[in-house]
């Protein structure tokens, strides 16, 4: 059986502020989920790269890497992850309210995409749902995608490998109201823009919990395995005559031929605030603000 380790804080302390604005530091409200391992390369403060400033967030996903909850289970649902996530919920992404989100990402050059399977690259989760409010998949269809899926294409992937990537996020998490609902800024230029809620009619009613979640967690990576490995014949015999929607919920305990590839992601000057200014990289530098790490 695996030995779930606790979950830790991480970052500055908490309720810190960042400099200029209203914007606050994601880094002091997240901590990381709970692993299945101790190994240190899971994520690390780093020196270098950075986007700005002296610290960046470094996160590291190899095969077998998972996550777990108290009803769930990463390594027997086709999954991995290293992630941090948003503690204690709503203190970032706040119902009913309108949020905007600013960081920098950097995907290293060799980054290995998974085909059919998911890579992604922040969400934020609304608890008792099992799809993210919004989320950023990236692989050889790179995409946004929302709870209705109703998705915003993001380009090539080497549009965005290979140097730092400078995102802004506006969520609003309301079911009424004037649009714009959600808008993503790459490197200062609208890329996706939604004019409707995208909060599901099930979850209007009831007391929203959100948190956001970034780092590196991938989906249905045994379909990446069978495509450049070899499928196991336990996999054959036992799961491949399921209605499922990958060849194996239990990819781990499988010799496939092959392993997943190692991810590397960076992150880097994570704010969040009530404007676009808040939280902009970009404008931050104009105005001559400090980093905030």
């Amino acid at each position: 059986m695996r030995n779930w380790l606790a979950v830790v804080f991480c970052g500055l302390a908490a309720g810190a502020q960042a400099e200029g604005g209203d914007a606050g530091s994601i880094l002091s409200h997240v901590q990381i989920e709970a692993l299945s391992h101790s190994a240190p390369y899971r994520f690390a403060e780093v020196d270098t790269p950075t986007r700005r400033g002296k610290i960046a967030q470094r996160f590291e996903i190899r095969h077998g890497d998972c996550g777990a909850s108290r009803n769930w289970d990463d390594c027997s649902s086709d999954r991995g992850r290293v992630e941090m996530k948003e503690t204690p919920k709503n203190v970032i992404s706040v119902p009913d309210q309108g949020v905007w989100y600013g960081y920098s990402m950097l995907i290293p050059a060799d980054f290995v995409s998974l085909g059919r399977a998911n890579t992604v690259l922040g969400q934020v989760k609304a608890e008792g749902w099992g799809s993210p409010m919004w989320s950023l998949t990236f692989n050889d269809k790179s995409y946004l995608n929302f709870p209705d899926q109703q998705k915003c294409r993001l380009g090539a992937l080497t549009d965005w490998v290979g140097r730092w990537v400078d995102l802004t996020i506006y969520a609003n998490y309301s079911s009424e109201g004037q649009g714009p609902f959600f808008e993503l800024y790459k490197d200062g230029q609208v890329l996706c823009s939604r004019d409707t809620p995208f909060v599901p009619a099930e979850l209007r009613d009831r007391p929203l919990k959100l948190g956001l979640k970034y780092g590196v967690y991938s989906s249905y990576v045994s379909r990446y395995l069978a495509q450049h490995g070899r499928i196991p014949q336990a996999v054959a015999v036992q799961e491949q005559s399921k209605d499922a929607r990958s060849p194996s919920q239990t990819p781990f305990i499988y010799d496939w031929g092959v392993q997943l590839p190692t991810h590397v992601i960076y992150y880097d000057e994570m704010r969040f605030g009530t404007s676009r200014q808040d939280v902009d990289v970009r404008l931050l530098e104009q105005r001559g603000v400090p980093p905030v790490d």
